[in-house]
Order: C-alpha cells, then sequence, then structure tokens
C-alpha cells in the first residue's frame, strides 16, 4: 500500500509537470516571455508610424514667368469733354428735314437739318442775275472809258454799282447756305431740340454736340508725388459702369500749385483718341491709374498664390516634392500679380490652389484637375 501510494504520487507530478511544459515550451520557442513581448510590441509600433505618415496634398501650380510692372497712382475721377457745342438756327423758317438723332456720330460740315428756303433762294437767284447784269454794264463802261467817251466818275461809278451787286449777291447766298444746319465739330449728338414742322427763329438752339475726341479726367494727387507727375507720362483709364472697358490715357496737363487746405495738387488725363472705337462717353465714372514707373522682367506671382499671416504674406514653392513655405518680398503689384523681388525665379512651380491649410514641407502632388486641390483646401495637411 506504501508503494501503492508512492508511485500514485510520482505520477501525480509527472502529469503536472507535462502539464506545465507545453506552456514554458511555447514561451522558449518565441524567445521567452520577454522576448514575446518585445516582438509584440515592434509590430505595434510599425502601425503606428505606418499611421502618422500622410498621403500627399494635391495641389494646383502655375510656373512663375516674366513680365513688365508698373507703379501707378490710382485715383476715381468722372470724364469731361474739352468742346461741347450747341448749334443753333442761322435763319428762320420752318425746319422741314432732321436727318439725325441723339447718340449719331456726326463729322464736321455734316448736314443734320433743312430749313424752308424758297424766299431766300428767290432772293438768291434774284442778287445773282442783278450782279450778272452789272458785270456786263461795267464792261461796256470801261470800254466807253478806254475811248475816252465817258469821264472817270462815270466809270467809278459802274466799278461801285457793281461790288455792291457782288456783296448783295453774296449776301443773299449764305442766307441761302444758312437753311442748311450744319455740324461745326466731330462729335456725338447729345440732345435734339430741332422737330420737322415747326418754325424757328435765327439764333434758335437745334442741336448740342460733344467732341469725344478731347474726354478727360481732372485728379487731385497728393502733394508728395508733384515730383513725379509730369506731363506726357502714360495712363490707363478703367469704365465703372462697363466692366472690361480700359482706354489708353496720358498726363496732359499738371499743377504747380499744391493746394493748402487739401495737400493735392489737379492733374488732367486725357483720353487718347485712337481707342478702336470702344463706347465712351463724358460723365462716366472712372478709375485713373496714372503709371510713375515701369519695371521690366518682374518676377510675376499669381496673388491667388498668397497666404496672408497677419501682416505677412507667404508663398508655397513646389521643391523635390514638398511644399516650401516662402516669404514674399513684393514691389509692384496689379490686378493679378505682384512682383516678387526675391526667393522666386522663373520657371518655378507656384502653389496656387490647395495651400491655405499647408505646413512648410508637406509632401504634395501637383494635378491638373483643380478638384482634389480644392476639397484639399478644407483639410488640414502636415
Amino acid at each position: 500500500m506504501v508503494l501503492f501510494a508512492a508511485g500514485a504520487f510520482v505520477g501525480c507530478s509527472k502529469l503536472e509537470k507535462n502539464a506545465e511544459q507545453p506552456k514554458e515550451a511555447k514561451a522558449g520557442k518565441n524567445g521567452g516571455e520577454g522576448k514575446g513581448k518585445a516582438t509584440k510590441n515592434g509590430k505595434a509600433e510599425k502601425i503606428e508610424r505606418a499611421t502618422h505618415v500622410r498621403p500627399a496634398v494635391p495641389v494646383k501650380v502655375a510656373i512663375v514667368d516674366e513680365g513688365t510692372m508698373t507703379s501707378s497712382l490710382i485715383f476715381d475721377s468722372v470724364l469731361e469733354t474739352e468742346s461741347s457745342v450747341e448749334i443753333f438756327a442761322e435763319s428762320s423758317g420752318v425746319i422741314l428735314e432732321v436727318q439725325v438723332e441723339e447718340g449719331d456720330h456726326v463729322k464736321t460740315g455734316q448736314i443734320l437739318a433743312r430749313l424752308e428756303s424758297e424766299e431766300q433762294q428767290v432772293d438768291a437767284d434774284e442778287s445773282k442775275a442783278r450782279y450778272e447784269h452789272e458785270k456786263v454794264n461795267l464792261q461796256r463802261t470801261s470800254d466807253l472809258y478806254e475811248r475816252k467817251l465817258i469821264n472817270q466818275q462815270d466809270y467809278e461809278t459802274a466799278k461801285f454799282d457793281l461790288e455792291q451787286m457782288r456783296l448783295r449777291y453774296e449776301r443773299s447766298r449764305i442766307q441761302l447756305e444758312n437753311t442748311v444746319v450744319r455740324s461745326t465739330v466731330d462729335g456725338v449728338v447729345t440732345e435734339r431740340i430741332a422737330q420737322v414742322g415747326r418754325r424757328v427763329a435765327s439764333n434758335r438752339q437745334l442741336f448740342s454736340i460733344i467732341n469725344l475726341d478731347e474726354l478727360f479726367a481732372n485728379v487731385n494727387i497728393p502733394g508728395q508725388h508733384l515730383l513725379k507727375v509730369k506731363q506726357g507720362l502714360p495712363a490707363v483709364i478703367d469704365s465703372e459702369l462697363i466692366e472690361g472697358i480700359r482706354y489708353d490715357a496720358y498726363v496732359k496737363l499738371v499743377s504747380p500749385i499744391i493746394d493748402s487746405g487739401s495737400g493735392t495738387f489737379k492733374a488732367k488725363v486725357a483720353v487718347k483718341k485712337d481707342n478702336n472705337g470702344m463706347p465712351i462717353y463724358p460723365g462716366m465714372f472712372v478709375n485713373v491709374r496714372v503709371i510713375v514707373d515701369t519695371s521690366e522682367n518682374s518676377i510675376l506671382v499669381p496673388k491667388e498664390a498668397i497666404v496672408h499671416e497677419g501682416d505677412l504674406k507667404y508663398i508655397y514653392k513646389v521643391q523635390n516634392g514638398k511644399a516650401k513655405k516662402l516669404l514674399l518680398q513684393e514691389g509692384y503689384s496689379n490686378v493679378e500679380f505682384v512682383q516678387a523681388t526675391s526667393g522666386v525665379e522663373k520657371g518655378d512651380s507656384i502653389i496656387i490652389m490647395g495651400q491655405s491649410a499647408l505646413k512648410d514641407g508637406a509632401t504634395v502632388k501637383v494635378v491638373a484637375d483643380a478638384v482634389a486641390a480644392e476639397q484639399a483646401e478644407a483639410k488640414p495637411a502636415g
């Protein structure tokens, strides 16, 4: 019995050891408990690092180019005209015909209206006949005078009568011509008062015409620019009423006097005559840019590429697949571009879409389709 109990005890001990052995063997196979834990953590670290690698941010870029930039003084003004004329009737009578309407372009000497002219025509015909008769009479008197058949007084009287008749004929011819109303300038009819069938007296206004070749805008320029603004400087006038309309202009006159109250001086900016037939009229509200300096071969950066951070301006340049953040050192600017004075060269790729949430050094992917870049605007990028 004692032997049997001892054998049973030994067997149970072996079974317990055998039951524990697989756990120890499994641990040994994996390099022990500590080694197995390190392997598991290593995999976790790789997964964690993988989750921290951000995908490339899709962006749209523009290639930097060179161009001409100008420095301008900008003012608001109203177009005026040097020449606005009123056309009056120079003869009395009934208006028989009106040949122009308001808004019509007319030339100097062009017929605007016709008045009745029967009476004037009769006077002209009569005075012409008398004039021709006096010419014949003078010729006969001259023959008699040369033959000494009449005295000099008779001859001088005949010459005087002929001159008087010539003047009367000229007067009647002018009165006949005055029944035709003509334009005295090139321009546009702004007002038509004449009406067919209306009787008008001499010196009655019939039309108003403005000369569009002499349009200008008066601007008041701060006194510190007096030495910069010279007669003949180029200028550009943009219409505020008609979008996209631009007129070439120049500084016609500069006042040498600075107003003590406002601290400004006056300048007259005239529109050049050749504007390719574009619509332009007095009274139009305009934006006047007087160009005081020009910079050739400037590095042009699109304004849409600029990111504002407080008072500073930045742009992002694509370099080796990364977004490089640059402080913008700017010079002159216009509606579309700003001149970069450093950090950017011709041919560089500047991000113009998708840059709002970028960080310096972020990986970017240049896409032709702007949709992806637009979507990236709403997502922060590392």
